[in-house]
């Protein structure tokens, strides 16, 4: 049996109502009765066109048709918006920072003129795709994980074991802002911006498993977006550039403007 899905449009050409129909006749049968208020009043003012798709080979499939495009067009008169994966949603942030994307890419300096409380040094470390067995959970950029599951993941552990020493004898010069980036330079995203807390670094968790890894103390952070960073792109030339072994997994942006850690330290 083929399926088929249809549009009205307006007389400006806008689309009103997506609908989906076994038979491509479905896209009439509003013209007779319609249990949508708002669609049943705008087809009597006579003023649409209809325009149809298919046919697809299954209703699965004309259904995810029709979910994204009611997704896409957004039009006025559907209620019921679909399954949810077949629907557009922002690439790797959620709904709420979605805007930010547009937003010019964040430069060394920006991280220091954002935050409200003076500045402080920024720890970034970089959360790849990768589950990991201890229920740490990897960023996917098309369907990112829940906010408790990216704090797990941002929080630890980071083998940071010989900077300790300095940061708990002097929590001045310690990092401020714990910021989880995933993505390759250029195409950076701040998945999570979170408040560090300073005093904490003596007690910091060692990872079970050794290697001179640690939780990062942290603060809690509503949202995980601590100075309005989440969702930000980072610029390429901020020269945020991670190695691919454990040592090389976070960066420190030290207030001078001057990178520890990562691929090589940097000006």
């Amino acid at each position: 049996m083929p399926h088929y899905v249809y549009l009205y449009r307006d007389e400006r050409g806008e689309p009103r109502y997506i609908g989906y129909g076994k038979l491509v006749t479905r896209a009439n049968a509003h013209l007779i009765k319609s249990h949508n208020p708002q669609l049943a009043n705008f087809v009597l003012e006579k003023k649409f066109t209809i325009e149809v798709a298919g046919p697809f080979e299954s209703e699965a499939i004309g259904r995810i048709v029709e979910t994204t495009l009611i997704s896409a067009l957004k039009p006025k008169f559907n209620v019921v918006q679909g399954q949810s994966e077949a629907r557009f949603r922002p690439l790797g942030v959620p709904a709420a920072y979605a805007e930010r994307l547009a937003m010019p890419p964040m430069q060394r300096s920006d991280f220091f003129s954002m935050q409200t409380d003076g500045p402080m040094p920024v720890l970034f470390v970089s959360v790849g795709e990768k589950d990991f067995g201890d229920g740490r959970a990897g960023y996917d950029f098309a369907s990112p994980p829940a906010d408790e599951k990216v704090l797990e993941r941002v929080e630890k552990w980071w083998q940071l074991s010989n900077l300790i020493p300095v940061w708990a004898t002097k929590p001045g010069q310690s990092p401020g802002l714990l910021v989880g980036i995933s993505g390759s330079p250029g195409a950076q995203i701040l998945i999570a911006s979170i408040l560090v807390d300073r005093s904490g670094w003596n007690d910091a968790e060692n990872c079970p498993q050794g290697g001179g890894k640690i939780r990062v103390p942290v603060k809690p952070t509503p949202k995980l977006d601590a100075c309005g960073l989440r969702g930000r792109r980072v610029d390429r030339a901020a020269g945020f550039a991670f190695e691919g072994v454990p040592a090389g997994f976070f960066i420190v942006l030290k207030l001078d403007g001057t990178l520890i850690g990562g691929r090589r330290a940097r000006k």
